[in-house]
């Protein structure tokens, strides 16, 4: 099993790595297939963060995309 975690503390709430993820799963950048989604409160600071399925994905380009060094993924 694949763990994923995002540490929100870290997080500037960019939103890349929504953008990779749905571009790797639709070959689009549209956050709605993204399976990872960064909620944020008004100022934009992350609050909250929700995973769907990453069981298929093989290459955690979410992970490469996360400037802050925010989300790590554990196989």
């Amino acid at each position: 099993m694949i763990v994923i975690r995002v540490n929100l503390e870290l997080c500037i709430g960019c939103r890349r790595c929504m953008m990779a993820c749905s571009f790797m799963k639709t070959g689009g950048f549209n956050p709605r297939y993204s399976s990872l989604i960064i909620l944020t409160d008004i100022g934009n600071k992350p609050e909250a963060y929700l995973l769907s399925s990453c069981e298929s994905c093989k290459d955690y380009v979410c992970v490469e995309f996360c400037s802050p060094g925010a989300i790590e993924y554990k196989p």
